[in-house]
This record gives C-alpha cells, structure tokens and sequence, in this order.
C-alpha cells in the first residue's frame, strides 16, 4: 500500500501535466515553496486556524500545504507547456516536482495515518536519489523559465 501511494504522488504531477499540457516547471517551483511554507508557518497556521474553531491537525496542515498549491498550479497552467523538447523538459520537472512532493509528504503521512511510507522500499531509493531528484527539477525549472517563450521586440515593434 505504501508503494502505491508513492507511486501514485510521484506519477501524479506527471500525469496531470502530461494529458493537461500543464507547466510543470512552475508546479515544481510550487512545491518547492509549499514545503518552506509547511515548515515556516505551520504553528502560526495552527493557532489561526484553532482560533477560528477550526480543529485540525498539524499533519493534515501540513499535507494540504503541500499538495493543494502542487494541484492548482497544474490545473490553472494547463495548455501553458511548449512543445517538442521543451514539453521533455516539462515532464522532467513533472516527475522531480512529485518525488519531491513525496519526499515531502512521505514523513508526516506516516506520523499520521497508519500507512509508514518511510519503511517502504520505493521510499529507500527515492531518499537515496533526492539530490539528484531536486537538482534536475531546480535545474529543468530554470530552464524552462530562463529560456521560455518570452516576445523580444526589436526597435520597430508596433
């Protein structure tokens, strides 16, 4: 069940981003910031949102954090990724944005459902590429956005 799970946040963002035409590289950039954001605020989220009588848990905080901006940003850029190479380069990032997704999300999934995703064996080689899985998203990311499909007027531009 673990390994489903996994795959499933892994392949997720790749999915939605393949048949939806997504910009991956912004949804990596996403989670990217939701995890700052889940470390950052997550008590002061907390507290607000106990003041509202709201009663939740840090953990489900945290997930929803986590995946909820990773799912709007692939739904509201959808029919934004380039074609050809840069659509490549576009599922590169897809498949970086959901193994950090669940780099992320895989140890306070486990401190609170009874599914440990942290003694699974997909969960063992994912760890012992998150380097390399953040390099190449940081990496894909900037290049899509560096050499995205800006308009460059010259001196006759109308």
């Amino acid at each position: 069940m673990a390994d489903v799970l996994l795959a499933a946040m892994i392949l997720g963002p790749l999915a939605l981003t393949y048949f939806l035409k997504s910009n991956a590289a912004l949804g990596f950039l996403t989670v990217c910031v939701s995890f700052v954001l889940s470390i950052s605020v997550i008590g002061d989220l907390k507290n607000l949102l106990s003041q509202l009588n709201l009663s939740t848990s840090s953990s489900t905080v945290s997930i929803v954090l986590l995946t909820l901006p990773l799912v709007l940003t692939l739904l509201l850029t959808r029919r934004s990724a380039g074609k050809g190479l840069k659509f490549g380069f576009q599922l590169v990032a897809a498949v970086c944005a959901g193994g950090l997704l669940a780099l992320s999300v895989g140890p306070v999934l486990g401190s609170s459902t009874q599914i440990d995703i942290t003694t699974s064996s997909l969960w063992t080689q994912l760890t012992k590429i998150q380097s390399i899985v953040i390099s190449a998203g940081a990496l894909s990311s900037l290049l899509l956005i560096w050499l995205g499909s800006f308009k460059r007027y010259g001196k006759h531009h109308k």
